[in-house]
């Protein structure tokens, strides 16, 4: 673990974990390095935890680690309890009194919050929500509006993400901050003949995926992890490939250094997943979307998202060169290793910083409900 380096002025932060889980693996590797940079932080899991996870936390300085009454580990649960959910989150607030109030998701935003608030997109943390019916999404869409232009700061990983909530929900302006992991856990290792994608591939559990389509004209082995759920919440059957489950984040990590090929299709859910196959050395196959282009642009192979067949023939394509896909998964590898986890860290810290030397004196909740 990194040596702890206290920093001048150093805020107090809590963070929230929400749904979709899959921020996690973000959250853990930016905790880890502001704990090394002297900021002290609480994080606030709406989310279920990992075996272990409460006692990893518990050995990180200045980290502390607070669970909802109510673990949720999808949107409609968490809208289902959203009242009691927030009222926990004001109390630990109250409680703690950080400087900075760091969201990981849309739903309390708008919430009257003492601090300051920052709130961080990450792919899926509202489409993800478009799986619940048109009331719920109707509820969520208002929320996500009133919390975003309420928000003393939104941070994206892309500018395409920062573009989109401008053109849906009215953002005037944020600050886009690039995703980091630490490489020290994955390993650009001899590779098997094996394709990893995860996340969830079904949005109708009659029709199956762009990805499923393809799998049977490949001769490699598909592997995909994750909970495969329909469009109304229910458990999907996956034809053609092998999946895994529900697979927490350290499991995973072997698979990304065995996989030779990872795709994901779009940015939602499986595209937070890019950057650990791509430091495992991971050829990467692509949905050939905005924010994936901007981050992957001259290190992957990119596909039309919903087109079983190139799909196919784009990973028909590195499976027939090894030279090819090994190349691939060093360029991969190599843009990945660009933004470092320590400085997404130091990135989060500046506008921790900011957000302090922007707050007026005597400030209270209920001047931000004015």
């Amino acid at each position: 673990m990194a040596t702890r380096t206290p920093t001048v002025s150093a805020p107090s932060v809590l963070i929230s974990v929400e749904p979709p889980g899959s921020v996690w693996p973000h959250v853990d590797t930016l905790v880890r390095e502001l704990s090394a940079l002297g900021v002290e932080v609480t994080v606030a899991a709406l989310t279920p935890l990992r075996p272990g996870q409460r006692i990893e936390y518990a050995g990180i300085p200045g980290v502390e680690l607070l669970t909802s009454p109510i673990p949720v580990g999808n949107p409609a649960d968490h809208l289902a309890h959203r009242t009691r959910i927030a009222e926990w989150l004001l109390g630990v607030e109250e409680m703690l009194n950080p400087d900075v109030v760091h969201l990981t998701g849309y739903l309390h935003a708008g919430l009257p919050w003492c601090g300051r608030v920052l709130v961080a997109g990450h792919p899926g943390s509202g489409a993800s929500y478009g799986r619940l019916d048109m009331e719920q999404r109707r509820i969520c869409r208002a929320a996500f509006q009133y919390g975003l232009k309420g928000a003393d700061l939104v941070v994206t990983p892309t500018e395409a993400m920062m573009a989109a909530l401008s053109r849906h929900f009215g953002i005037a302006s944020g600050r886009v901050i690039r995703d980091g992991r630490d490489p020290s856990r994955f390993a650009a290792a001899p590779k098997e003949p094996l394709i990893l994608s995860v996340g969830n591939l079904r949005e109708d559990a009659t029709q199956r995926s762009a990805l499923e389509l393809a799998a049977s004209r490949l001769p490699w082995p598909v592997v995909v992890a994750g909970d495969q759920m329909d469009s109304d919440g229910h458990p999907a059957r996956l034809e053609g490939v092998s999946a895994l489950g529900r697979v927490y984040p350290a499991q995973l990590v072997p698979w990304f250094n065995r996989a030779a090929v990872y795709t994901a299709l779009t940015a939602e859910g499986p595209g937070t997943w890019a950057m650990e196959a791509a430091l495992a050395g991971c050829a990467l196959v692509l949905g050939d979307t905005a924010a994936l282009r901007e981050m992957w642009s001259g290190a992957a192979l990119f596909v039309a998202p919903g087109d079983a067949e190139a799909v196919a023939s784009g990973l028909r394509t590195l499976l027939a060169d090894r030279r090819l896909r090994e190349a691939m998964g060093a360029a991969a590898r190599r843009r990945a290793l660009r933004t470092p986890a320590r400085a997404m860290a130091e990135a989060y810290l500046a506008a921790y910083r900011d957000l302090m030397a922007a707050r007026a004196p005597n400030q209270f909740a209920a001047e931000r409900q004015g």
